[in-house]
């Protein structure tokens, strides 16, 4: 056991020492292929330029949310195995989405600009980051995990959502219309 707790330490420390003087955020999604309660080592595809294909993180006091409950979840959850996706600078995670990529729509983490338009049933927004102009209609499941399903009308600038797609426009900002919507707490 002594040595696994060593090779563990040793590569930690080899994996991270890159990136621990940086503040670029890291993200990778992949598969969950050792969790020691306390350090995650995901294995996939970087998101960003800052993100690897093998990362070991400490997960620390970072939420960790269930991708299609939209619920806060306990480090409990997390299973070898499972798909997650993990957003991280240096070596600490900043957050965990688990089941990462089930099913067949795309899930995106958007926060709602000041840039929002009301009307009887639909409210239309800009990403916060520019990237996404968001349709939300009646017919579009808009979930607050505190109270339950909410109306369009109750969506407000710099909300931050997970957002369910099976279709992004190539356009810019890409239009979305998410057939799910669930919302973060911090």
């Amino acid at each position: 056991m002594r040595k696994l707790i060593l090779l563990f330490v040793l590569y930690l420390t080899f994996a991270t020492a890159g990136g621990m003087n940086t503040c670029e955020v890291g993200e990778t999604v992949g598969e969950v292929l050792a969790f020691t309660g306390t350090h995650l080592r995901v294995v996939g595809e970087p998101l960003t330029s800052a993100g690897g294909s093998d990362v070991w993180v400490e997960i620390g006091d970072a939420p960790i949310y269930d991708l299609w409950t939209g619920f806060c979840q306990d480090v409990s959850s997390i299973k070898i195995g499972m798909s997650a996706r993990v957003a991280y600078v240096g070596n600490k995670a900043l957050a965990v989405w688990l089941n990462y990529g089930r099913g067949d729509s795309a899930v995106l983490s958007v926060v709602v600009s000041d840039n929002i338009q009301y009307g009887a049933d639909f409210a239309v927004f800009l990403s916060g980051d520019g990237k996404y102009r968001v349709v939300l209609t009646s017919e579009t499941v808009i979930i607050d995990p505190g109270v339950g399903e909410i109306s369009v009308l109750d969506v407000l600038p710099k909300q931050e959502f997970f957002v369910w797609v099976d279709m992004i426009t190539a356009s810019s900002p890409s239009l979305v219309y998410p057939d799910k919507v669930v919302l973060i707490y911090d």
